[in-house]
This record gives C-alpha cells, sequence and structure tokens, in this order.
C-alpha cells in the first residue's frame, strides 16, 4: 500500500483522538471514584446552621437518648444467642452511636456533656457485642467438635466437651444479664434526673422560684420508680 502525506495524517489525527478519548475515560472513572465533596460540604454547613441557630435564638437540641438507649440493646444481646441476632443488635448500635455523635455536635453545655456520656456507654457496649461475636464462634467450634467425639465414639472426650460448653455458656449468659441489669438501671437514672429537672423547671416557671423547703415538708417527690413504671424489657434466655 502507498502511504501518502494526507494517509499519514489522517492515521495520526485517528490514534490522537483515540488516546484523548481513553484520557477522558480514565479521568471520569477516578473522579466518580471520588467522594462527593459537595454533600459533604452542605452537610457541614447544615450542621453549623444548626447550632448558629441555637445560639442565635431559643432553639435547642437536647442531647436526648436514642430510640435504641444502651440498656434496651444490652436486654436484646443478652437474649440473642445466634449470630445473626447479635449482628442486627450491632447494626442498631452503630445507628445510635451515629445519631449520639450527630447530637453531640450540635449540642452545647449540659446536653453536650451528656450526648458525651451515653457515646462512651454505647462504644462499650459495641466492645461486648464484638467480644460476644467470637464467644459464639468459639462455642460453635466446641459443638462441631464434641459431635465429631461423639462420631468416633470417644464418649470421654465428648463428655469433657460438653460440660466445658455448658459452663462456657452459662458464665457468658449471666455475665450479659448483669451487665443488660446495670444498663437499664443507668437508663432508669437518666430518666429520673430528666424527670425531676422537668418537675423543677415547671415550678419554677409558674412560681419564679421553687419553695424547695416546702417541698421537703410535704415529703418530697419520690420519682425513683418514675421510669420503672414505663415498662420492663425481659432480658432472660
Amino acid at each position: 500500500m502507498k502511504v501518502t502525506s494526507n494517509n499519514w495524517q489522517t492515521n495520526t489525527e485517528t490514534v490522537r483522538s483515540f488516546l484523548n478519548r481513553k484520557e477522558d475515560s480514565e479521568k471520569a472513572a477516578e473522579e466518580s471514584m471520588l467522594p462527593d465533596t459537595d454533600i459533604l460540604d452542605r452537610t457541614a454547613e447544615a450542621l453549623d446552621s444548626l447550632k448558629s441557630e441555637g445560639n442565635d435564638s431559643d432553639y435547642r437540641m437536647k442531647g436526648s437518648a436514642p430510640k435504641d438507649s444502651v440498656g434496651q440493646l444490652a436486654a436484646e444481646l443478652a437474649r440473642a444467642e445466634t449470630r445473626l441476632d447479635v449482628q442486627q443488635v450491632m447494626s442498631k448500635a452503630m445507628k445510635a452511636l451515629a445519631n449520639l455523635k450527630m447530637s453531640a455536635y450540635v449540642c452545647e453545655g449540659a446536653d453536650a456533656k451528656k450526648a458525651r456520656q451515653m457515646i462512651k456507654r454505647m462504644e462499650k457496649l459495641i466492645k461486648r457485642i464484638q467480644k460476644k461475636m467470637k464467644h459464639l464462634n468459639k462455642e460453635e467450634q466446641m459443638t462441631n467438635d464434641q459431635k465429631r467425639a461423639e462420631k468416633q465414639q470417644q464418649e470421654q472426650k465428648a463428655k469433657q466437651i460438653r460440660e466445658e460448653l455448658r459452663t462456657r455458656r452459662n458464665r457468658r449468659r449471666r455475665d450479659e444479664r448483669e451487665y443488660a441489669m446495670k444498663e437499664l438501671n443507668e437508663d432508669n437514672k437518666s430518666q429520673s434526673v430528666e424527670l425531676m429537672n422537668s418537675v423543677m423547671a415547671g415550678m419554677h416557671a409558674a412560681a419564679g422560684s421553687p419553695d424547695l423547703s416546702a417541698l421537703a415538708a410535704a415529703g418530697g417527690a419520690d420519682l425513683s420508680a418514675a421510669p420503672g413504671d414505663m415498662g420492663s424489657i425481659d432480658i432472660t434466655v
């Protein structure tokens, strides 16, 4: 084939066009893998706006407990006996932790302090969830070892594994129940404090300053049992 200057120029332009299209395609693919900074910027601006609004007006975001409190999730964890159940509790705990961190960002003063305390409690719960997952994996392995020993007619070994497995499970379940009761009591304590603060704030708004001496003379208000009257959570397994 005879190569002319026109053919050479045409081929060169074709190759150049192909390379440019390839470069544009690769650049678009790289950009698609980057996070959407516009969304992140808008989220940050929205949070700053909420915080500013809370400073400039009577608006105030409370650092209240999330829908799934630490006590409730700890009770669910105590009842969970499969890895799937534990994973579901983990999912709820992670969502609750994210909500608490969002609340701590926009809150100030006592509310921010309360949110930080709840964040620490939720993080400890998540560590216990991870620990339980390891325990369940170990128990499943021991169950398989027991079945293998029984299949091989190693009765003594199977009996030893069965007793050890029972001891491990009883100890784990007892520890989980105690932890759940502790966290439920902590939730109730926090609710009692909130209820008392609400009552005192209402009295202050209605009468200017509450007469604490009169309140004491009247016997006070027993609010310690109030949250418990709202319902109990079954943690038996």
